[in-house]
């Protein structure tokens, strides 16, 4: 029986945590954000006849086939910590909306941002990133106010993008 030295079957692999992480975007002001939470980092295979019966040949067999038909994105949803100087995403959603509450103008096509959620390593560089493109926010929303909260005022926004791909560093 041969014996195995472990020593040189030691990985040298740092795992990355989910609190080292920062969202970039194109927009003025998006380098100081306080980000809390992000989530919708998710990617789907649309089918096109998802394990349903396409037909049925002459011996009385069931043909069933699950067939690609395309890819859908989650929408990313940022949460992050209100702050008195920085207000580029909320400016950012404004921009892509209509001026009015009955339609109007709308600077959405040239407002389009790419964006990267970056995760770091524990020496402080970068371990891993997301990037997206042609993102816009679609939803945008605020902490609950109370007087008896002692929580940090938090905004939400949801953000739809054209693709989700991941970049090796």
């Amino acid at each position: 029986m041969a014996t195995q030295d472990f020593q040189n079957d030691i990985f040298e692999v740092e795992y990355l945590t989910a609190s080292r992480f920062y969202f970039e975007f194109g927009g003025a002001g998006g380098d100081t954000l306080l980000i809390s939470k992000v989530s919708g980092l998710s990617i789907t295979i649309d089918t096109a006849a998802q394990g349903q019966p396409i037909g049925v040949t002459r011996d009385i067999r069931t043909q069933t086939q699950i067939t690609p038909a395309g890819v859908s994105y989650e929408n990313l949803t940022l949460e992050f910590v209100t702050t008195m100087d920085n207000d580029a995403l909320l400016n950012w959603y404004m921009a892509c909306n209509p001026k009015s509450s009955i339609g109007g103008a709308t600077e959405a096509f040239a407002s389009r941002n790419s964006g990267s959620l970056v995760f770091y390593k524990q020496d402080g560089t970068e371990g891993a990133r997301w990037n997206l493109r042609n993102a816009l926010p679609v939803k945008y929303t605020s902490s609950q106010v109370q007087a008896e909260s002692t929580d940090l005022f938090k905004e939400t926004v949801e953000i739809m993008h054209a693709g989700l791909i991941r970049a090796f560093v």
